[in-house]
């Protein structure tokens, strides 16, 4: 069933209403009662949180922060882009990210990722409830510094908790992994902000929020056959657009189906397709409409002399142009690149980025992945989105009319 873009709390574990208090999230509170009280705010036109945050610190046995979250099961790939905006002059040592947490008691177990106000990025963690936080065998440092804009990915596969980052434009790197057996299967897991100085608060700005449960591979990367089935999996799809050159992304739909096949017809409208029928929809969201396949087609189908392919070498698929009789390598990256995607002026191609671990000889689905742009001259590729996707996610003629856009579509396992 189709629901509308407003309709957020679909890829919620318990969601319990039609619509969530906050966003995605179904809570905020200030944990530990610091001196300076926070706020969570969100904004649907731009689909972001500013979050503001008092509070002294998020170590030692105590805890002092402002706290956006929701219920969590199982495993999940959480990613958002972060930004400290609050007071410059503040303690270095103000604070934003991910969190994980047992309850909302101030000394609660948790595991933080944290991208700090002088650029130090940390992923920490407290395993029992009361505890001091030992320095360093429950904190992992990222050489890198991080500062300003950038994305942060939070993973739990099983018992191991994953900290990724990237600073725009760029892949995501891991900052580390750790082991968890003691984690509880149902958490907390939300947004925070902390101004490190109990006198203080600190502002942050999070966007482009996605949080999804994985579907287990069908592939096995030391064998690359088919290991899994998915019969009886229930899936949910997500049709995102992004802008190009600033990296937001938007939700224009949610659906409790498998959608695939997304183009967009000129600027103002996105066809997909889902369960062999075609639907059209307002770019800024809306209801669907059914459309003739046959329309579709004729609505994206762009012109072109000169032709972008991939295929393999030392099998890994890298990105190709063509003209006339002569091909150049376009890409020489690490991961297989899929679906090239020319811009209507030329300048530009869009291609889906996946893991060089699955398949090269078949486009995998349902993996973490990033959707990249890269010039048609050639030079280095710029990530738009880090996604959660594959087969179905990035077709033919993605891009919008103007040439500012890409329209694609993002996967989870239904639990609600």
């Amino acid at each position: 069933m189709i629901k509308p873009v407003l309709f957020l709390s679909f890829f919620m574990y318990c969601c319990t209403a039609a619509y969530p208090q906050i966003g995605q999230f179904e809570k905020a509170k200030d944990i530990g009662n610091p001196k300076m009280k926070g706020s969570s705010v969100y904004d649907e036109a731009s689909q972001s949180y500013t979050l503001k945050g008092g509070g002294e610190n998020i170590w030692f046995n105590h805890d002092e922060f402002h706290f956006l979250y929701k219920k969590i099961k199982g495993d999940f790939i959480a990613t958002a882009n972060f930004k400290l905006v609050g007071n410059e002059d503040g303690n270095g040592h103000r604070k934003t990210g991910w969190m994980l947490r047992e309850n909302t008691d101030h000394d609660a177990k948790s595991v933080n990722t944290c991208l700090h106000g002088d650029g130090l990025v940390v992923m920490q963690w407290r395993l029992m409830r009361g505890a001091y936080m030992r320095d360093p065998e429950e904190e992992i440092f990222f050489p890198k510094q991080y500062f300003g804009e950038n994305i942060i990915q939070f993973e739990r596969k099983g018992d191991y908790l994953t900290m990724r980052m990237a600073h725009p434009g760029e892949p995501l790197e891991e900052v580390g992994s750790a082991y968890f057996p003691e984690l509880n299967k149902e958490l907390l897991l939300g947004l925070y902000s902390l101004a490190h100085d109990p006198d203080d608060i600190q502002e942050a700005k999070i966007w482009n929020v996605r949080i999804s449960t994985p579907i287990e591979a069908d592939w096995h990367p030391n064998r690359l056959v088919k290991t899994v089935s998915h019969d009886g999996v229930r899936y949910g799809s997500r049709v995102e657009t992004v802008n190009v050159q600033t990296g937001e992304r938007k939700v224009i739909l949610h659906s409790d189906e498998h959608i695939s096949s997304a183009t967009f017809a000129g600027n103002t409208n996105v066809i997909f397709e889902e369960k062999g029928k075609t639907f059209t929809i307002p770019v800024n969201g809306g209801n669907p409409k059914e459309m003739p396949a046959l329309a579709a087609k004729e609505a994206t189908m762009p012109a072109g002399a000169v032709s972008y392919f991939t295929k393999g070498k030392n099998s890994t698929n890298q990105l190709w142009k063509k003209k006339g009789n002569t091909e150049t390598q376009l890409t020489f990256d690490l991961d297989h690149a899929w679906h090239p995607n020319v811009s209507p002026d030329g300048k530009w191609v869009a291609y889906l980025s996946m893991s060089n671990m699955s398949n090269p000889t078949e486009l995998a689905s349902y993996q973490k992945a990033s959707i990249k742009v890269i010039s048609t001259e050639g030079g280095g590729p710029k990530t738009v989105a880090y996604i959660f996707g594959g087969k179905g996610s990035l077709e033919k003629y993605a891009w919008s009319a103007d040439g500012n856009s890409l329209v694609f579509v993002t996967y989870s396992e239904r639990l609600d």
